[in-house]
């Protein structure tokens, strides 16, 4: 065991993970002769992550302080980039924020994510049925619970506005959303939500378009290297978007001071709160823009050898465009009970859990 340990604490959800191996390369580059020992809430990110030694779930710390700490040339890195000056105002990135408050350089690291083959395969196996190429959509993100308001106008997208940018594509896509079961849906469209984020993020790497907001799904595409269309209720590209990147779409609308009155370290709060909101209509992106930008993406070609094993995605009915689907019973059998959803607190509807057929050794990699 190292006795030169660089302890990594990283707060919050999904998408903040992602943005952390990004800052954990930086870290490894300037001490890398240190072991890099991270704690956080969503291990899944970190698995064979080459800059990580190993990886704590907060509240699961056992022996730690023994292990690394006592004793030991030890340096602890425990700061809240979102309390970084340059970051309240929207000057630097979120990444380049949490290096700068932890002395390391910033060199343009971006967020990595480490599949392995099975990962991937699994995700194509389960999404690889239909002869159309996947089109995956996250309209809402954050911890959605049922006692919280099922939209947030500060970065979730309305869903009739989103409706007419993903029209143009019903007929040649096999349309996917991403969320949770207290989060808004389309009527008689497949969502995924799963206890293992890794399936989704893989589910990243074979899908063809992608139509995201400032959510975990946005992050993880960075890491694939899979170019996105990103809205923007509000404009935070430059402190959580990839500006050289992904297409990132914002509305025009200048905030008034009126719409300021619960501001904290930040012009708006992430919740979304509706007295706040200062759009008079749901149709505050341009549909044209958006659709051109969604038929720029390449398509990703599932193997036909692949098409006839994959089960269908879970189908869920029942809610309208802008409205919450009601929340789901019991789970099936076969499947794994409700997990985490995408913001920092556990919930969601898992994917079914099936049985898989034997690949051959030959793999096509997406494009």
């Amino acid at each position: 065991m190292n006795d030169k340990n660089i302890i990594f604490h990283v707060e919050g959800g999904i998408g903040k993970n992602i943005m952390a191996t990004a800052v954990a390369a930086a870290i490894k580059k300037k001490h890398p002769d240190r072991d890099i020992i991270t704690i956080g809430s969503w291990p899944a990110i970190w698995f064979n992550n080459p800059n990580v030694e190993r990886f704590y779930q907060l509240g699961n710390t056992p022996y730690i302080f023994e292990d690394y700490i006592r004793d030991k040339d030890t340096l602890i890195f425990k700061q809240e980039p979102y309390h970084h000056h340059g970051y309240i105002n929207k000057k630097v990135h979120c990444i380049q924020a949490w290096c700068e408050l932890l002395g390391v350089d910033y060199n343009g690291e971006k967020p990595e994510m480490y599949l392995t083959h099975s990962e991937s395969e699994q995700a194509r196996m389960q999404f690889g049925s239909s002869d159309k190429p996947i089109f995956l959509i996250q309209t809402n993100g954050g911890a959605m619970t049922a006692d919280r308001a099922p939209m947030s106008w500060v970065r979730d997208a309305p869903l009739p506005n989103v409706l007419k940018m993903i029209e143009p594509f019903f007929e040649d896509y096999n349309l996917v959303q991403i969320r949770t079961e207290h989060q808004p849906g389309f009527e008689n469209m497949s969502w995924v939500s799963s206890p293992n984020v890794r399936e989704l993020i893989a589910l990243i790497k074979w899908s063809s378009k992608r139509l995201f907001i400032d959510s975990f799904a946005q992050h993880a595409a960075m890491a694939l290297d899979k170019k996105s269309t990103v809205l923007w209720p509000m404009d935070n590209v430059k402190a959580l978007g990839y500006e050289h990147f992904h297409d990132n779409i914002v509305t025009n609308v200048t905030l008034k001071k009126t719409h300021l009155i619960d501001s904290y370290l930040g012009d708006l709060d992430i919740s979304g709160q509706p007295h706040m909101c200062p759009f008079k209509d749901d149709d505050i992106f341009d549909i044209e823009k958006v659709v051109k930008s969604l038929k720029r993406q390449k398509d990703t070609k599932f193997p036909k050898s692949l098409m006839s094993m994959a089960p269908p995605p879970q189908q869920q009915q029942g809610c309208g465009p802008g409205q919450p689907c009601p929340p789901q019973g019991m789970p099936q059998q076969g499947m794994m009970p409700p997990q985490q959803g995408f913001g920092g607190q556990p919930q969601g509807i898992p994917m079914p859990q099936q049985q898989q057929p034997v690949l051959q050794p030959e793999v096509l990699e997406a494009t």
